[in-house]
């Protein structure tokens, strides 16, 4: 089953509890002149946590350049409410910095690929 589609690239399916996929509230803080805290909802976003254990050389070059572009991409992700993917425009919140396993027939495999998405614009 596709849990993930990042700009194009299919990651394969994590099971054992590392995809998550859950709507959020997006809300800041606000100090009022009085003193009195007041918090601003702005709207909800989708989050989405992903982690695998070995994933190859070529996958990780490809996934890295979308991660590490410091700008949005689109995703395809299959939400907690629905059987069907759904598209959206994400940016990274946070990125574990996978470490280099082995090599199997002369290619790198890495460990504990993982990172968080956060949804661009809040809805609703």
């Amino acid at each position: 089953m596709t849990q993930l589609i990042i700009d194009g690239i299919f990651l394969p399916e994590t099971s054992r509890d590392k995809y998550q996929c859950y709507p959020g509230e997006l809300s800041v803080n606000v100090e009022m002149i009085s003193g009195r805290m007041v918090r601003e909802v702005r709207g909800h976003v989708q989050y989405i946590v992903w982690s695998y254990d070995y994933m190859g050389n070529e996958l990780w070059r490809q996934l890295s350049q979308v991660l590490r572009s410091n700008a949005s991409f689109t995703v395809a992700y299959l939400p907690d409410d629905g059987d069907e993917l759904v598209s959206g425009e994400f940016l990274v919140e946070s990125i574990t910095q996978p470490t280099f396993a082995f090599s199997r027939g002369g290619v790198g495999l890495w460990h504990n690929v993982g990172f968080t998405l956060r949804e661009v614009r809040p809805h609703d």
